[in-house]
């Protein structure tokens, strides 16, 4: 996905290598390809196996795995990587003592390394200079790996849990290697049906770190990026929910916390005093088959602010969250609103925030003018309303467009078209009917070919 154009270029480079749900590649700061790794071995940019990059997480597992027709490590995020020095990059990975079943979310992993690799050797093809280096070696939760930068803003804090505790290793890095591993208790245990089911991620800036998965709920927690203290626990159940996969990520501006729990995609408010109430759910699954269920799991902020979700299932399309920093209903989640070229399972890559403490956005959002011109202009009126309300346009859009009005659980409950015959403008004023429509709290929005160009609230007071 090329971010340098919008919407993003999406192309396919046919790979022999497989790749599975162990998923880490690196890119330099234009983008361009320096490595990845499938678990089994590290690859460099033209799909070859780097110089000493074979046979990383050693052990029967990758013997089983790393071979024959599977040819994957089956550790779900079970890897993250960042670059050191100029030309110095460190690939974490974690290692699989068991597999209990054929499934992903039944693995059971022991230890935590380090690869080093300098991107000078070979003509810019880059070496491994270290490899499969020790750093933990303990029972780990699968699918929560992740990374933060030091408030130093240089080194970087990788946190891993500990499977069913409350326990979280805390790894301090440097670019001189590993300055710390330690320890600390906080926060209820996990159970053991939430291993691999899940996402941990950090905000945006750095300072909360969120675990998600349907066994364990939501799990947040404040982040000292100076001493790597975890506090502020807070526990949030999503009730009636038996997803069994889910993702999280959080917004650009680091308020808006997104859920995807299997068929539910929920926001939360994490600046309200009750993040909890705050709870909008943004969709459902609809139902749509690429050609299996696309429904909903890990997530990743991109470059272009905007939040993509994989889905469970093997398909073709991702679903995204196309303003991510705008309060319930328009952010604009669309399911399977994206495209792709070869189908996916599973697995999306496993970012930290590269650019936190760089001086430069997490991000670059892509609005058009006829959004920005409209967004925040729109009158809805009256409000207070009863049995009908006026929309009402600041000036007439050349795509047609759709006003429509959801109750809090995203229903659709009222809806206009604001139709522009060929060649000419759409309508600027129109009057929608709420006959059938309840007292109570709504939330409407507009939207056109190019996305959301307006959304609001809307009490309604039946006599």
């Amino acid at each position: 996905m090329d971010f340098n154009t919008t919407p993003p270029t999406i192309s396919f480079a046919d790979r022999s290598t497989i790749m599975h749900v162990t998923n880490v590649s690196m890119a330099d700061s234009l983008g361009k390809l320096l490595f990845y790794t499938n678990g089994c071995d590290i690859f460099n940019k033209n799909d070859n196996i780097m110089e000493n990059g074979n046979d990383i997480n050693p052990g029967s597992i990758h013997n089983s795995y790393c071979s024959g027709s599977f040819n994957a490590y089956p550790a779900i995020r079970g890897g993250i990587a960042f670059q050191a020095e100029s030309k110095i990059y460190y690939l974490f990975h974690q290692g699989i003592k068991l597999v209990t079943t054929d499934s992903v979310f039944d693995v059971f992993l022991d230890k935590l390394y380090y690869s080093k690799i300098d991107m000078e050797q070979n003509n810019g093809l880059g070496k491994v200079i270290e490899k499969n280096v020790l750093v933990l070696e303990d029972t780990m939760h699968s699918g929560d790996l992740t990374a933060v930068k030091h408030n130093n803003n240089v080194d970087w804090w990788i946190i891993t849990p500990k499977r069913t505790s409350n326990v979280y290793f805390k790894i301090h890095f440097t670019p001189n290697g590993i300055e710390s591993v330690n320890t600390q208790s906080i926060g209820d245990s996990t159970l053991y049906a939430g291993d691999g089911g899940g996402q941990a991620i950090f905000s945006p800036n750095g300072t909360k770190y969120i675990r998600y998965n349907p066994a364990d709920d939501i799990q947040i927690f404040d982040f000292d990026r100076s001493t790597g203290e975890l506090s502020n626990y807070q526990h949030i159940i999503i009730p009636q929910d038996t997803a069994f996969v889910g993702g999280a990520a959080i917004s650009p501006n680091s308020r808006y916390l997104y859920i995807s729990s299997q068929v539910k995609f929920y926001q939360y408010d994490l600046q309200a005093p009750d993040i909890a109430a705050s709870q909008v759910l943004l969709g459902e699954y609809d139902g749509y088959m690429s050609p299996f269920a696309t429904t909903f799991f890990s997530c990743q902020l991109a470059p272009d602010c905007k939040i993509y979700c994989c889905t469970y299932n093997g398909c073709d399309v991702l679903h995204v969250v196309n303003y991510p920093d705008e309060p319930g209903l328009a952010c604009d989640f669309v399911q399977h609103g994206v495209q792709l070229p070869s189908y996916n399972t599973l697995s999306m890559p496993n970012f930290p925030n590269y650019r936190l403490g760089t001086g430069q956005p997490v991000c670059v959002p892509t609005a058009n003018d006829e959004v920005k011109l409209v967004q925040s202009e729109i009158k809805v009126y009256p409000n207070p309303a009863n049995g009908q309300v006026t929309v009402l346009l600041p000036a007439p859009l050349y795509n047609e467009s759709t006003w429509s009005l959801h109750d809090a659980l995203g229903r659709e409950v009222a809806s206009a078209v604001l139709s522009a015959p060929q060649g000419q403008a759409g309508k600027q004023e129109a009057e929608v009917g709420l006959a059938g429509v309840a007292s109570g709290l709504y939330f409407w929005r507009v939207v056109n070919g190019r996305g959301t160009v307006g959304s609001g609230k809307l009490i309604i007071i039946k006599d």
